[in-house]
Formats: C-alpha cells, structure tokens, sequence
C-alpha cells in the first residue's frame, strides 16, 4: 500500500512539475511555426530533410528560440571554445535537444535506449553549458567524458552538465563519467550535474548518473548531482550509483546528491545506491552524506527514495552514511528506505556519525514513515548505527522502523551529540519501531542512547526490543516515555544515571513481529498505545480506536467467502 504521507509528497512533486512545464511555457511563448523546425543532426545528412546538421553546436547556432532539434544515434565529439568556455555543445537558446533518433527518417518516437546519441567531450572540457536566462530540454543523450577543470568559465563546476541562472529541464538522460575538477587545491561542484540559481523550477527527471566525479584530488560537493541555491528545484526518479565527492586529499560531501541553499527543493522517488562522499586518505577531515547530503537548503524534502549502500567517508570521520544534513531547517525526511549505509569503513582510524542519517544543527527536523535497516556507523568508532542526530537539532520522529543497525561504540539505533546547555537536542518520538539494533558490542548494543548530558525526549507508542537497553540517558540528559513496549532488552528496558521516567510500559511480552516488522495477530502491541496525535501508520494504514504501538497498525485481513467476493 502507498504510504499516505509519500503519496503527498509526490502529488506536491507532480504539481511542482505542471508548474514547471508552465513556467517554461510562459518563457518560451508559443511555439512559432517554423518551416525549419525540427532541425536535425546526423554524421551523414544524406537523405535527410532539411534543416540537417553534422554537429550539434551548428544546429544549436541556427535554431530559434522554440525549436526542435533532433540527434541522430552516434558518438559525437570535438570541443570548441564559445561562449568563454570549453564545451562540446554551448546552449545559448531555450531549445529542446532530444537523442535517440534514427537517421535519415527521424521517426518518433526516439529510443535512446536502443539508439545512443553519445556526446563524449574525450576529456578536453565540459559537454553540456548552459548559458544564463533560457529554459532548454536536454533529452534522452549519453553525456560521458567531461572534464570541466579547464573549462576556462566556472572551473570545476559540472563536469557533464553545467547550468548557472538556467532553468534546465534535464531529463532521460545517461550521465556517465564524467569529472568536474582535479585541482588539489580547488573545491569541486556536481561530477555529473552542475545547477545553480535557476530563477525558476529547475527539472532533473529519469535520468541515470552514473560513476562521476565532483573532485579527484580536494574537498567537493555532488559527486553525482549538485543543486545550489536551486529554490523550488525537482530532483525525481533519478537513478543515481557509484559516484563520488572526493576521490581523495579533501572533505567530499553528497556523493550521490548534494543540495547547498536554496528553498523548496524536492528529492524524491531516486534511487541512490554504491556512493562515496570522501574516498581516500584524509584522516583529520570530517565528510557527509554518502548517499545525499543538505546544507542550509531549508524546507527541502527528501521522500520515497531508496538510499542503499552508500558511504559518507572511507578512512575518515563520517557523518551520514545514507543522508547527511547540515543546518537545513525544517527539512522532511519522507518515507525513504536507508539501508547498508556505513558512516565511517575505516578500520583503524576515523570515526562514523549516524550510518543511516547524521544531522547537525537541524531545526524542526521531521523524520516519519521511514526504513532505517542494517546500517553501519564505523567499523573502527561508531555513534548512532541508524541515526546519529547532534548540537541544536530538534526534530520528530514518527511511524519509523530503525532495525538491525551497528554502531561499536554508542547507540546502536540512535545516538546524539550537544554543545553544552547552549546547544542541546530536542526531539519528540512517536509509534517508532526499535528492533535489534545490537550489531555492535558494548554500549553500541543500545537502542537510544542518550549518550550526551543536555538530550530532552519524549518518547509516546514506541516499540523497543532486542537490546542491552531499550533506552538508556546519561548524566543531564532526561527521557520521558509513554507506553512503551520492551521486550527482550538484556540488561534493562532503561537504565544510565540520566532522568528516565517510564508511564505505563508494557513489558514481558513478545511483540510478534513478522520479517518486516509488521505486528502479527496476538500482539500485545495491539490498542495498547495512546492517543498521539497520529493518524496513520508506515504503510498509511489508519490508526483506529486505541492506536497501536510501534510503526505499524495491525489491520485484520478477513477472507470473505466466494458468492459475496463476487458480489
């Protein structure tokens, strides 16, 4: 069943969308009605209609703004300086640019897939720029082979795709290997895409970006995608593996996505899997969100991603193995799937903060409907093995699973981080499921670990089993909780020399959880919550009469007989 609370985010996406698409329209005006539109792009023109081009950038040259250009399958090639950079193709014209094609006829509808169009800048430069105060469509193209170091205009930003006061609509796209920057002493932005300050929506949309580089060699953002100041910006059903920040020498931050200001930026429905923050040896460096991360980007959503497998920093500390956030205040994190994250994959040095999600400084923070499963935080030292949240961060947490996570030194499922009674964390937790987040030894067995003096939660309808301890506060740190359900907690439901005070736990009882932690029939999980203030559950299921606790609401299947199924 859809998740209730995605379902919105992705309806809020799709209106973002239609907005898009009018916005573009009122820019563009009306289509004129041009004898020379389709303009067409082959190696070979013969038997081509006419307008017919060998190269991209001349058929760029003699569009008009509103025209149709159409490529032809092949390997394009062959840099040139224009527009003060180095680029294969310059776009100065709000025009649509669409591979896939078959020459001589042209026939719609194009299949990239079948028939690449491949724009390879060998190296030499940037294949894509996008000049200031258009809204082109760049569609269903291979962009490979650029390498914007010495792009002359912006250098190291947008190894493949680069776009500053633009509003691109970049989308079926194939984004591979590209590079922005191999300075060692430079900042690196978007190995694959590179979109600054649109003044409109900008529109990333069913693309592949695949195995880019923000910076081989200094600190970076966006090995893969890099939104900055990008107000109102749609990252949405991208797929996004393998591509990495840093490769070494600097602080890599976002390896798969990066949002750096701006407001209203929406990522969702992405798939972002296998990448790398900050890769090599660059121990005294801290770096974040292996698989995206948001700086000061606020009232931005990330929803219905899968987010697998990435890592915030090889050697290094980490913060944020699957999403890293960094003073992005009220940000949503919507029903995502974070899992196999790793903060930190040093084994001899270097520290991992958060395996599934690390925060710093992020105010009113929401985290609802969300998987956090068999993350790491550090394999050498490791704090919070799901959720790692520190210093003037308040947030909720509602309708989340956080199982199977490892963290070797705090906080198995949750641990967290103050500066002092001038920079504590708040958070208030709802009908949470905790479950066996004992992946690690010692304290890193413990479900929440209050671990730091100046923590204040409320916990209401959480479910918390397979522990050391189900919670756990140290000295100044305070955790008040309402029927809550331990269950099979070694050393204790709660325990530590912090204020814990317990109302009405259930205790003794095996919750009954199937594989996905769904409650099964006979669980004394079942109407044993309060009143929440919550309406649904992770699946959007209702909460009906006395709520259940934990993240799921056990819903009766009854099977009715055949004569009234037909009826």
């Amino acid at each position: 069943m859809i998740k209730q609370n995605v379902s919105s985010v992705i309806a809020a996406s799709l209106a973002a969308l239609v907005g898009a698409a009018a916005l573009l329209l009122l820019l563009r005006g009306p289509a004129p009605a041009r004898a020379d539109s389709p303009h067409y792009v082959a190696s070979d023109c013969t038997g081509v209609s006419s307008p017919c081009h060998t190269t991209i950038q001349d058929a760029v040259n003699a569009a008009s703004p509103g025209d149709e250009i159409r490529v032809a399958t092949g390997t394009y090639t062959g840099v040139q300086t224009l527009g003060g950079g180095v680029q294969l193709v310059y776009i100065s014209k709000t025009v649509t640019i669409r591979g896939g094609y078959i020459a001589p006829g042209f026939a719609d509808p194009p299949d990239p897939d079948n028939n690449p169009t491949v724009l390879d800048a060998e190296g030499q430069g940037r294949v894509i720029y996008v000049a200031s105060s258009i809204s082109p469509t760049i569609e269903g193209l291979w962009i490979t082979g650029g390498n914007a170091s010495n792009a002359l205009v912006s250098n190291g930003r947008g190894g493949g795709i680069y776009s500053n006061g633009a509003i691109p609509i970049i989308v079926n796209n194939v984004i591979t290997g590209n590079i922005a920057y191999t300075s060692t002493s430079s900042w690196g932005y978007g190995g694959g895409i590179y979109v600054s300050s649109p003044p409109g929506v900008a529109v990333i949309t069913g693309n592949q970006v695949l195995s880019n580089v923000a910076s081989t060699s200094y600190h970076a953002y966006g090995g893969g995608i890099y939104l900055g100041g990008a107000s109102s910006a749609q990252a949405v059903n991208n797929v996004v593996l393998s591509n990495t920040a840093s490769i070494t020498g600097g602080r890599g931050y976002g390896g798969g996505i990066a949002l750096s200001g701006g407001n209203g930026v929406t990522v969702t429905g992405n798939r972002v899997e296998g990448n790398v923050a900050q890769g090599g040896p660059a121990a005294s460096f801290g770096s974040g969100g292996g698989g995206i991360y948001c700086h000061s980007s606020d009232d931005a959503t990330l929803g219905d991603n899968i987010v697998r497998y990435n890592t915030a920093s090889v050697p290094a500390n980490g913060r944020g193995g699957g999403i890293g956030i960094d003073r992005c205040q009220r940000l949503t994190v919507v029903g995502n799937t974070l899992q196999g994250n790793v903060g930190s994959a040093g084994t001899t040095t270097g520290g991992g903060r958060g395996g599934g999600l690390g925060a710093y400084a992020a105010r009113d923070l929401v985290i609802n409907g969300n998987r956090v499963l068999s993350n790491t935080a550090g394999f050498y030292t490791g704090w919070g093995g799901g959720l790692y949240l520190s210093r003037n961060t308040t947030f909720t947490m509602t309708n989340n699973i956080v199982a199977a996570n490892s963290a070797n030194y705090q906080g198995g499922g949750m641990a967290f981080e103050t500066g002092g009674a001038s920079e504590p964390v708040t958070g208030t937790l709802a009908h949470n499921t905790f479950a066996a987040n004992d992946r690690g030894s010692g304290n890193g067995r413990i479900a929440i670990h209050l671990n730091d003096p100046y923590v204040t939660l409320v916990l209401t309808n959480n479910l918390i089993y397979s522990h050391t301890y189900g919670v756990y506060a140290t000295t100044g740190s305070t955790a008040t909780l309402y029927n809550t359900l331990f269950y099979a907690n070694s050393s204790g439901d709660t325990g530590g020399p912090g204020i814990i005070v317990n109302t009405d736990p259930i205790t003794g009882q095996d919750p009954l959880l199937d594989a996905g932690y769904h409650l099964q029939a006979g669980s004394p999980a079942i109407n044993a919550g309060v009143d929440a203030g919550v309406s649904t559950d992770i699946d959007g299921d209702p909460r009906v009469g006395p709520p259940d606790v934990g993240a799921d609401e056990f819903i009766a299947t009854v099977y009715l007989p055949l004569v009234l199924r037909n009826h």
